[in-house]
């Protein structure tokens, strides 16, 4: 078979920027919220004096999303998890105000109890949102004249968080974009998109488009949400969603001998399903001239694959496809829960030692200015070195660029004006910049919030134009110490490495294909294909994390255990998609189940990186068939893998 072809992402930061920056409709209105949001309650604070003005304006951006029920979700969890801090904040003032060495217990039961709680439970935002402010409440005892003072000044906590929450809730339900408009916009355009992937894939990168699939996942139970009637295209739309990412998958080996016709007529059947998807959903569309191009025949495996999953798809969104049997979520085993805590624990674990030795140290040394540390080890740590230096590299990039921005309004820009309005003009504009980065992905996103609140930090101070650029200085400070511990104890506390977890999701997912070519269940074998698809996503981004790991932290034997590169699995899943697609097709033979059989062997003793002495006399023997290509170029790219570790 020929190779396929892939489009190549330009490299470098400039092809990085470029993919991240672009702007969209969805986009442009989430940055006008968000701009609008912050300059209306930076008014507020100022006309009212309400204190820590910076972080009124700067959980604008926390709480806004592109979709309204996600504003509206994050801004009632917020406002939930600062009465429950608040409250609790009071509750422990009886104890440890008159004493300080209860302080820091509490400070570590809190920590840990957070941290460990937000990863585990289904309320894990509002819990972690609660322990941060709890934690950063009972600091400010160390700083307060009087018990009566920092009294007043937790329970102004609670209105520090209710305006912007106020603002951000008014502002999604007026000009917010619904999730159901916004989850079947997304839907058309990522069918056009795989449309035009199929018919030339060089238009599109397929790893991007899996991953918006994975992510309308999610978008569309929010919609669910909005609109309680749509819950019964549940079942349809994850069909929808699993089958497009199938349909991705296959395309990705598609020979690059396929003729432009073949192409051409097997994107008109995916751009049909598209239009019949929206009319069931009473949404008008075009009618296209190109439905009666003719379907040329194909003698090629790939291309008979693709047709048969895009005619699944037709049916699925012409709502003639048979509705699934009701079965039972799968359950985890009790050893991977059990594992899965052990993981949790150490990593709370971890952030409270790092949180501890934050305020030790800026307590120690009298210099309150810092305490930004503690808020860097809760919003820095994530389970992978690799990921928390990412997050670490854009957390002080964007601390310099905020704080650069700051120093030059407040030299410059500030002793000119003259009202509030003129300041709301300033917040606009640096808050428009600070969004369109923000509204990005993972990649940067977090860069762009941090930009917005060293900015913030820096220009509002009081309740006057700001003189003073110590608070920069001290932020500063502030983040490097608590990255520097952060750093400490992640890299010597039970590492973790985002090179060993992403090998861990690319073996499981070769083992998985083993098991997803002996299953005679459609719908395990749908649910195992999702499953792969989202396990290889997660291992690219863990991969690209890797970048950023310093590899003499890591265990030798984690670094170097082998395992195929992320081309060699990704063909794999391509190769064995096409081999199950044309067995739904195919009339199973004793035969066909001993060489699947032996190709799930193979693939299960490659995900442990050795090599599996299985022949595959049984495929040599057999007739020549498109399925049986299908099951020779299957093994061809497991030789390639095996050659490759």
């Amino acid at each position: 078979m020929h190779a396929p072809i892939e489009l190549q992402n330009r490299g470098g930061l400039t092809g990085v920027l470029q993919r991240e920056l672009a702007l969209t409709d969805t986009r442009i209105r989430t940055m006008a919220r968000i701009t609008g949001c912050t300059a209306f309650v930076v008014a507020i604070a100022m006309v009212f004096q309400i204190p820590l003005p910076a972080y009124v304006a700067y959980l604008v951006f926390l709480l806004s999303h592109e979709d309204a029920a996600s504003t509206l979700v994050s801004s009632v969890g917020g406002l939930v998890a600062v009465t429950l801090a608040v409250a609790s904040s009071l509750l422990f003032y009886v104890f440890d105000a008159a004493e300080p060495a209860l302080r820091i217990p509490l400070l570590a039961v809190s920590t840990l109890a957070g941290t460990f709680l937000a990863r585990t439970s289904r309320l894990g935002p509002i819990i972690f949102l609660a322990g941060f402010i709890l934690v950063l409440s009972q600091t400010l005892l160390d700083d307060v004249p009087t018990t009566e003072y920092v009294t007043h000044t937790v329970l102004w906590l609670w209105v520090v968080v209710a305006v912007p929450v106020g603002a951000s809730v008014m502002a999604a339900l007026l000009a917010g974009e619904s999730p159901v408009a916004l989850a079947r916009k997304q839907a058309a355009q990522l069918m056009d998109a795989v449309a035009g992937y199929i018919e030339n894939p060089y238009s599109a990168d397929p790893s991007r488009l899996r991953d918006q699939l994975l992510a309308l996942g999610q978008l569309k139970n929010k919609a669910y949400l909005w609109n309680k009637q749509l819950k019964a295209f549940a079942r349809e739309d994850n069909r929808l969603i699993a089958i497009l990412l199938e349909a991705l998958q296959i395309a990705r080996c598609h020979p690059s001998s396929v003729s432009l016709a073949s192409r051409r007529s097997l994107a008109i059947s995916l751009r049909q399903s598209k239009r019949l998807f929206l009319q069931r959903r009473g949404v008008m569309a075009d009618a296209a001239a190109d439905e009666s191009e003719p379907m040329p025949a194909t003698l090629n495996p790939t291309e008979t694959a693709l047709r048969n999953t895009l005619d699944e798809l037709f049916d699925e969104a012409s709502g003639k496809a048979p509705p699934p049997a009701d079965k039972a979520p799968p359950q985890h085993p009790p050893a991977a829960v059990q594992s899965q805590n052990r993981a949790h624990a150490r990593f709370a674990f971890k952030v409270m030692c790092a949180v501890l030795a934050s305020y030790a140290t800026y307590t120690l040394l009298d210099w309150p200015g810092i305490r930004t540390a503690v808020t860097t080890c809760f919003f820095v740590s994530l389970t992978t070195l690799g990921e928390s230096v990412h997050k670490l590299t854009l957390r002080i990039t964007g601390a310099i660029i905020g704080g650069l921005i700051a120093g030059l309004c407040i030299v410059f820009v500030l002793p000119s004006l003259t009202d509030i309005g003129e300041l709301c003009l300033l917040i606009a504009v640096v808050s428009a910049f600070c969004a369109w980065i923000a509204t990005s992905s993972e990649t940067i996103a977090y860069g762009g919030m941090q930009i917005a609140f060293a900015f913030f930090l820096g220009v509002l101070q009081g309740y006057s134009p700001a003189d003073d650029l110590t608070v920069l200085r001290d932020r500063i400070v502030g983040i490097v110490v608590g990255n520097l511990w952060i750093t400490i104890f992640f890299t010597t506390l039970w590492p973790v490495s985002a090179v060993s977890q992403a090998r861990d999701k690319w073996s499981s997912a070769i083992k998985q294909l083993g098991d997803l070519l002996v299953t005679h269940d459609e719908e395990a074998a749908a649910a195992m294909k999702a499953d792969i698809c989202q396990r290889a996503s997660e291992a690219s981004r863990l991969n690209a994390r890797t970048l950023f790991e310093w590899r003499f932290f890591l265990d030798g034997d984690l670094a170097d255990r082998p395992v195929p590169e992320a081309r060699h699995v990704e063909q794999l899943a391509s190769a064995a998609f096409v081999v199950q697609r044309l067995k739904d097709k195919t009339a199973s033979l004793p035969s066909d189940e001993k060489a699947d059989q032996a190709i799930a062997e193979r693939l299960a003793a490659l995900a442990k990186g050795t090599s599996s002495n299985v022949s595959d006399e049984h495929l040599g023997q057999a007739p020549t068939t498109l399925l049986n290509q299908a099951r020779q170029h299957l093994n061809e790219e497991i030789d390639h893998a095996s050659r490759a570790i």
